[in-house]
């Protein structure tokens, strides 16, 4: 499995290498002919033909390129790889690794992942082992470090804690996009400790995801207030309109 790094953005050189290769003046490292472009852009699916350079889309209409290697798409449909914008991949029963096989063949090229229950058993050091494992994977992951390990303090026996510390650590990887889901309990309860993790994320220009099972009216409101940003767990239409209406962002999920 070829390396993923975490930093997505192309080297100056690379850079220079795609402008010129968009040019014509290098030949593509591979042509794929005869697809279906779907454009998520414009809303369209139009013919084109995929061009690409050192591993990075130059063009989705590369008709007429010089390549080193060309492929018949088959007239297939070809769309952007796509992005799992919340996972707790420990819950999948198996490692990142073997979980490529699984995604990777039906188009999931990114995903954002909260440990929870690694963390839960092992903590930050459980943590860093699943960061080590994304080195070697076919596909990107970014955290969603977890905000409430362990998740119900006096009612479990776990292993392992996130505290503030331990959470501002892991919020200045660059792997990091958010605090992961924090549940109403912590935010209508004001509990400090929780709060000021909030405050962590947003300090490092990071957002804050919800997690607001059942929440309406104020009690949404307040919880909004407390610097979430969105919420995976609307279960029907009225939900999703209430947070929208609020400003939060609503990830549509089956499960």
């Amino acid at each position: 499995m070829d390396s993923v790094g975490c930093n997505m953005l192309p080297t100056l050189v690379e850079r220079k290498t795609l402008i010129q290769t968009a040019l014509g003046e290098y030949p593509l490292d591979l042509l794929i002919e005869n697809v279906q472009v779907v454009n998520v852009y414009t809303g369209k699916v139009e013919p084109g033909a995929i061009g690409i350079q050192g591993g990075r889309i130059v063009t989705s209409y590369a008709k007429g390129y010089r390549a080193k290697n060309i492929i018949d798409g088959g007239d297939r449909y070809a769309v952007p790889g796509f992005f799992d914008t919340h996972v707790h991949i420990d819950s999948t029963l198996v490692t990142p690794e073997n979980l490529s096989y699984l995604i990777v063949p039906h188009g999931t090229t990114t995903m954002l992942v909260d440990p929870m229950e690694i963390a839960n058993v092992a903590g930050l050091d459980g943590f860093k082992v699943f960061q080590s494992s994304r080195e070697h994977l076919p596909y990107h992951i970014f955290w969603e470090v977890s905000s409430r390990v362990p998740t119900a303090p006096g009612l479990e026996t776990t292993g392992g804690e996130l505290g503030l510390e331990e959470v501002r650590e892991i919020l200045h990887w660059p792997e990091t996009v958010s605090l992961g889901e924090l549940d109403p309990s912590k935010v209508l309860g004001m509990s400090d400790k929780h709060l000021l993790k909030v405050e962590a994320a947003q300090m490092l220009g990071k957002i804050c995801n919800g997690h607001a099972v059942g929440r309406v009216g104020r009690e949404l409101a307040a919880y909004a207030c407390g610097g979430l940003s969105d919420d995976h767990e609307c279960v029907d239409y009225a939900e999703a309109l209430t947070r929208l209406q609020l400003g939060m962002a609503v990830l549509v999920r089956e499960g």
